[in-house]
């Protein structure tokens, strides 16, 4: 039987998300099946199916949206053959949220870890009892230096990626049972919209964003011994 791989990218609307969805559109392998969720997804996630690659409308901050996608999720995959299905996660979605911790609003603190904390447990708990039934699984989560050290004005946004680091780490050890690869990417700056409201940055200093889309994309070729933990990228300058 031919293995078929489903590849489930999570915050396609811009930026690296959107960068490594289009990386995934020029593959030619017809047993691998590419969809894309975000805001700005063309397709109505209620008629999300596995025969119907494309992209899919998610709002990460509205978790009618997840108890959807989680039901979805079980009808879909409840019959699947262990070794007919492989799956591959990337959790590319999330905000930055910068400045000193006086100006930052309660607002500002729960939208920012609902989204880019909160998202990615509630979908990982979507897939995780489904992981036993598949041959193999990989998940990528997109870290930051931010997740490893401190910086000036930016609270809150190290407090989210250091909670992306805990996860993974802890997720790596729960999911071990089921060979599940569990990879933790510790980016450093890659030039994204993220930078636009902060001028001291130069963006020519910066990691392209279709640099790091073929870099990201290249895990899916992972030979199936080699377990990845941690990745870390920077750009020629080092920690920005």
């Amino acid at each position: 039987m031919t293995k078929k791989t489903h590849v489930f990218i999570f915050g396609i609307g811009s930026g690296i998300g959107e960068g490594l969805y289009n990386r995934f559109q020029k593959e030619k392998d017809p047993n691998r099946f590419v969809f894309g969720f975000s805001r700005k997804g063309k397709k109505e996630l209620s008629s999300f199916t596995l025969g119907s690659p494309g992209t899919y409308q998610f709002d990460a901050k509205d978790n009618q949206t997840f108890v959807q996608f989680e039901s979805l999720l079980n009808g879909l995959y409840s019959e699947k053959s262990k070794d007919s299905v492989s799956i591959l996660v990337y959790f590319a979605l999330g905000d930055g949220v910068f400045g000193p911790i006086t100006k930052l609003s309660d607002a500002d603190l729960q939208s920012h870890l609902d989204l880019n904390v909160v998202s990615l447990l509630k979908l990982s708990r979507s897939f995780a009892e489904h992981l036993p039934k598949l041959s193999e699984s990989t998940f990528v989560f997109l870290g930051s230096t931010a997740g490893k050290q401190g910086f000036p004005e930016s609270a809150l946004y190290c407090a989210s990626k250091h909670a992306v680091l805990g996860i993974c780490r802890a997720l790596r050890e729960e999911w071990k049972p089921f060979g599940t690869k569990v990879v933790h990417v510790s980016l450093g700056a890659v030039a994204t919209e993220i930078w636009d409201t902060r001028p001291a940055f130069d963006k020519k200093d910066m990691v392209s964003v279709s640099d790091i889309s073929e870099y990201l994309w290249c895990i899916s070729q992972l030979p199936k011994s080699i377990f990845v933990d941690d990745l870390s990228i920077t750009p020629k300058k080092g920690i920005l």
